[in-house]
């Protein structure tokens, strides 16, 4: 039963890791576009549909 336990946690944590390093692509997919983070307020750039790390922050073509 132990056993059985140590290996639906070391398989959940695999999974976290997995996904964590997907979720960490997609942040560096921003500078591949050509784009930049910039906080929401800035006027006067296109959006492109990357994703940023912070929820007030959105991709901006420099």
């Amino acid at each position: 039963m132990r056993l059985l336990f140590l290996l639906l946690l070391l398989l959940l944590s695999l999974i976290h890791t997995a996904s964590g390093y997907r979720r960490n692509d997609i942040y560096l997919e921003c500078g591949r576009m050509g784009g930049a983070c910039k906080h929401q307020k800035t006027h006067g750039c296109s959006i492109l549909p990357a994703e940023c790390k912070s929820r007030h922050k959105h991709c901006c073509r420099v």
